[in-house]
C-alpha cells in the first residue's frame, strides 16, 4: 500500500493518496494484453466522476464539485445571487471566504501580521504572497507583466497597463484594451464587463424558439434579430377563426386589431337577437369594442378608443376651444372641428366642400344619442350653384394658368439636347407632358422614358427654352 501525504490549506486538512496515481501507457490496442487477474485500473473519466459527484446542471457548464456546498457556491455565478454583504460598506460577494477577505480591508494596518523587513519600509501585509509581490516590485524593481510581442521587451507593474500597451502599440488604431479573441472578430472594449457581454454574441445557442412546432427540434439562434425574423416568417400571427381561413398578419398588433372585428360582429349578432324587430342603434366608427378611454367630466358618458380622441373631446366640448376660424369676410365664426367649418362654409357662404375628410378623433367623438350642439344646428344643406373657381382649384386648372409650364417633354426627338437613347425609338409619338421646372422634367424622363440626362445639360436647355 502506498503511503499518503497531507497538506494544510486555509486551516483544513486534505489527504492525497498515492494509490490514485494513473499509469498511462503509450502502446497501441493491438499490443495491449489484458491482465489475467487482479483489480482493474479505473479510467480517468470514471475516476473524476467519482471524485466530483456533484455536476453543475446549468446549460453549457461542465464543472463538477466534491460537495453540495461547493456546487451551491458555483451556481451563484450563474444566478447572480450574492448573499454575503459587508456590514461596513455594503459590498456583496458570492462566497463567505471572499467576504472575510474583504472585511480585513476595513481593519487598521497595525492588525496585519506580516511586516516588510527592508530598511525604512515597515509596511505590513495579511499574507506572505502580498509581501513577496511588494518586495519584488518596489524593492527589487521587477515588472511581472511583460509584453509578448517580438522585439518589444516592455514590462509593466499592472496587468491593465500591459493591456493598454498591446492595444496602442501592437494593434490597429482605435483598438481598446479588451479585445475579443473569437475567430474573425475584430471588436474591442474598454472594460472586461463589456467584453464578457459581447462574448454572448458568439454563442450559437443563445436564443431558442419556444413555439410548439420548434420545441421538439430545438431550434437555436445566435442573435435576437434572427429569432424575431424566424418567428415572423415561420410562425406569423394567424387568426384562429375558421371564417378567415388562416389569415396571417405582419405584426401581433395587427392580429389584435383584427380579433376586435370578430368580437364586434359577435356582439352585434347577440344584440340583434335580443332586440328582435327594433330599429338597430347607429353604429359608431370603429365599433364598440376597445372603448377604454372614458370622459371623467360629471354628467358626460362618452367613451373613446384612444387617448388622443378623448383629449380632443375634452378640449373642445368641456374647455370650449375653437381653433378653426372661417376666413370669409365679415364672418369670423370659430369651430371645434374642421369638418364643421367646411359644413358652415358650404351652407352659409355657398362654396362646395373641398376637403370633407374627418380625423379619427372627430369620428370617435360622434354620439348617436347626443343632442346637436349650438354649432351643428344649421339648416339643411342647400343646393347652391358651385363656384367655377372652386372647380378650377380642384381640377388643377387654376394652378396651370397661374404657373405656365413651358418645358415640354422633348421625347423622343430631343431637339437641342445631346443624349444617348437606351434603344432606337421608331415611330414613337411625342410625349404630351410639360413641366414648369427642369427638376421635374428630369425625373419624368428617368422614370417614364428611362432616359438619364445630366443636370447641367438639361438646365442649359431649359434656360434657352424660357428665353
Amino acid at each position: 500500500m502506498h503511503g499518503s501525504r497531507t497538506q494544510t490549506v486555509l486551516g483544513k486538512r486534505r489527504s492525497r493518496a498515492g494509490s490514485l496515481v494513473l499509469h498511462l501507457s503509450g502502446t497501441s490496442e493491438s499490443e495491449y494484453e489484458a491482465p489475467v487477474a487482479g483489480p482493474s485500473t479505473p479510467t480517468l473519466s470514471s475516476k473524476l466522476d467519482w471524485l466530483r459527484p456533484f455536476p453543475c446542471t446549468h446549460y453549457g457548464c461542465s464543472k463538477s464539485y466534491t460537495k453540495p456546498s461547493r456546487l451551491a457556491e458555483h451556481e451563484r455565478s450563474h444566478t447572480g445571487v450574492r448573499p454575503f454583504v459587508c456590514a461596513t460598506c455594503g459590498k456583496s460577494y458570492l462566497r463567505e471566504t471572499h467576504l472575510q477577505a474583504h472585511t480585513r480591508a476595513h481593519l487598521p494596518e497595525s492588525d496585519r501580521p506580516i511586516v516588510c523587513e527592508e530598511e525604512g519600509c515597515g509596511k505590513r501585509f495579511w499574507t506572505a504572497q502580498h509581501l513577496k509581490y511588494h518586495e519584488n516590485v518596489l524593492h527589487k524593481g521587477e515588472k511581472p507583466f511583460k509584453c509578448t510581442a517580438e522585439e518589444c521587451g516592455a514590462a509593466f507593474l499592472k496587468h491593465h497597463q500591459l493591456r493598454a500597451h498591446l492595444a496602442t502599440e501592437h494593434a490597429p488604431p482605435g483598438t481598446k484594451p479588451y479585445q475579443c479573441e473569437h475567430a474573425g472578430c475584430t471588436k474591442s472594449f474598454p472594460t472586461a464587463q463589456k467584453l464578457t457581454a459581447h462574448g454572448k454574441v458568439h454563442n450559437e445557442k443563445r436564443y431558442t424558439c419556444v413555439h410548439a412546432a420548434c420545441v421538439s427540434t430545438e431550434t437555436f439562434f445566435a442573435t435576437w434579430t434572427a429569432l424575431q425574423h424566424h418567428n415572423r416568417t415561420a410562425h406569423p400571427p394567424t387568426c384562429p377563426h375558421e371564417s378567415c381561413n388562416g389569415r396571417v398578419f405582419a405584426t401581433r398588433g395587427g392580429l389584435r386589431g383584427h380579433l376586435k372585428v370578430h368580437e364586434q360582429r359577435e356582439m352585434e349578432a347577440s344584440d340583434s337577437d335580443e332586440d328582435g324587430g327594433e330599429r338597430p342603434r347607429k353604429r359608431r366608427r370603429g365599433g364598440e369594442i376597445g372603448r377604454d378611454w372614458r370622459c371623467r367630466e360629471p354628467g358626460c358618458t362618452k367613451d373613446f378608443k384612444s387617448k388622443k380622441a378623448l383629449t380632443t373631446h375634452h378640449t373642445i366640448t368641456h374647455l370650449g376651444e375653437r381653433n378653426f376660424v372661417c376666413t370669409h369676410e365679415e364672418c369670423g365664426q370659430t369651430f371645434g372641428y374642421k369638418h364643421i367649418l367646411q359644413r358652415h362654409v358650404a351652407r352659409v357662404h355657398g362654396h362646395d366642400l373641398v376637403d370633407t375628410a374627418r380625423t379619427e378623433a372627430e369620428e370617435e367623438d360622434d354620439d348617436p344619442d347626443a343632442e346637436p350642439t349650438d354649432y351643428e344646428t344649421d339648416a339643411p344643406v342647400r343646393k347652391t350653384p358651385v363656384d367655377a373657381s372652386a372647380i378650377d382649384a380642384i381640377t388643377g386648372k387654376a394652378y396651370a394658368e397661374r404657373t405656365p409650364r413651358k418645358l415640354a417633354c422633348p421625347y423622343p426627338h430631343f431637339t437641342g439636347i445631346q443624349v444617348e437613347l437606351p434603344q432606337v425609338v421608331v415611330g414613337a409619338e411625342p410625349c404630351e407632358y410639360s413641366f414648369g421646372r427642369a427638376y421635374d422634367l428630369r425625373r419624368h424622363l428617368r422614370a417614364v422614358h428611362e432616359v438619364v440626362l445630366e443636370k447641367g445639360a438639361l438646365d442649359r436647355w431649359a434656360r434657352g427654352i424660357r428665353v
